[in-house]
Formats: C-alpha cells, sequence, structure tokens
C-alpha cells in the first residue's frame, strides 16, 4: 500500500507500507502523475520505506517507470526498512533509473540534512516536523491517513506505531488517497 501527499511547497511525501499488492502499479503511476501536475516548477520528494518489505514485481517495474519520468525532480532521499529484499530492489531501481540526486537511507536525519541544502524554510520546517513525529512517537516518517488504519508492523506494539488520525488538510494540502480505493473514487482534493 502507499499514500502520496504535498503538504507544503514542493514537498512531496511518499509512504509505502507491507503488503505492496499486485496490481498496484497503476494506481501508483495514475497517483504519481497527478501529484507531479500539481506541484508547480521543481520539486523535492520525502519516500517512506520504514514499514515496506518488498515490492512485486509489477510495482518495481511502475516505480522505475515513474522514476524515470521526472524531469523536474530537484532530490529525493527514500528512508528504507531493513528488509534487505527490499533494499536490492531499491539499489536496483535507483540504478536502472539513474538521476544523481536520489539517494537512500536508513536514517531519517541523513535523509534530512540531504533534503535541507534544497529545501525552503517552509518545506525545512516540514520535513522538521515529519521526523519529530517519528523520533517521538515512533511513527512511519509519513502520517498514515486515518481511512486506512495502521499498518500491520510485526512485534510493533500498537502504542508505537503512530497516530491513527491525521490533522485536516490546510487549503494548500493536496492529498491522493492511500490505496486499495474503489475504481469511481476521484484522485483526491484539490
Amino acid at each position: 500500500m502507499y499514500s502520496i501527499e504535498s503538504h507544503v511547497g514542493r514537498l512531496i511525501e511518499v509512504r509505502f507500507w507491507s503488503p505492496v499488492g499486485e496490481g498496484e502499479a497503476m494506481s501508483w503511476r495514475r497517483d504519481h502523475d497527478a501529484m507531479l501536475q500539481s506541484v508547480v516548477g521543481n520539486y523535492i520528494v520525502l519516500v517512506d520505506m520504514t514499514d515496506a518489505n518488498v515490492f512485486p514485481p509489477d510495482m518495481v517495474e511502475a516505480y522505475v517507470a515513474t522514476m524515470r519520468n521526472e524531469p523536474r525532480l530537484l532530490r529525493a532521499a527514500l528512508v528504507l526498512s531493513a528488509s534487505p529484499t527490499l533494499s536490492l530492489q531499491i539499489q536496483r531501481i535507483l540504478r536502472d533509473a539513474f538521476h544523481p540526486h536520489r539517494r537512500t537511507f536508513r536514517d531519517v536525519r541523513e535523509a534530512e540534512l540531504f533534503l535541507g541544502e534544497v529545501v525552503t524554510l517552509p518545506e525545512r520546517a516540514r520535513l522538521r516536523e515529519i521526523i519529530e513525529r517519528r523520533a517521538e512517537q515512533g511513527a512511519p516518517i509519513s502520517a498514515q491517513p486515518a481511512s486506512v488504519g495502521a499498518p500491520p508492523s510485526a512485534g510493533t506494539p500498537p502504542s508505537f506505531r503512530g497516530p491513527l488520525t491525521t490533522r485536516t488538510p490546510t487549503p494548500a494540502t493536496v492529498r491522493i488517497p492511500a490505496t486499495p480505493r474503489s475504481s469511481s473514487s476521484g484522485h483526491g482534493e484539490g
């Protein structure tokens, strides 16, 4: 499963968590493209994969395809889980979709430093908010939409999985709903 959101400026927040299912590739590409169209100019991406274990083959292909088609990308920081399988998959994806300013991290603070070189003050404040929430609550980097519920985190007590609710988005927020969703739903709020 995944979510893709933009709350402040050019900063796009992506989150993947297990299970990343077969068949999510089409909706990922559509939601990714819709998000990029909603951002004016160049953009920066923080990808939280700390609750993901492995991508199915169709998702790997879709992720490579979306990464190859990102000419306005300034920087992308991908924060990985401890899964060696996911780590190998993401390293291959990055190699196949070459971009010199796309990097993987295990430590979210290193990802913050990497993105911090190019963000505006409001974007930096949002990064700080995301990272502090993770440090304080043991929550994933990006808040999970309330409609989805907490991701399955084997062995992690519910009290450490982060909040099950999110604050109401500000009018500037563009939210692409987390999968799965019905085929009749739109691309989010504008």
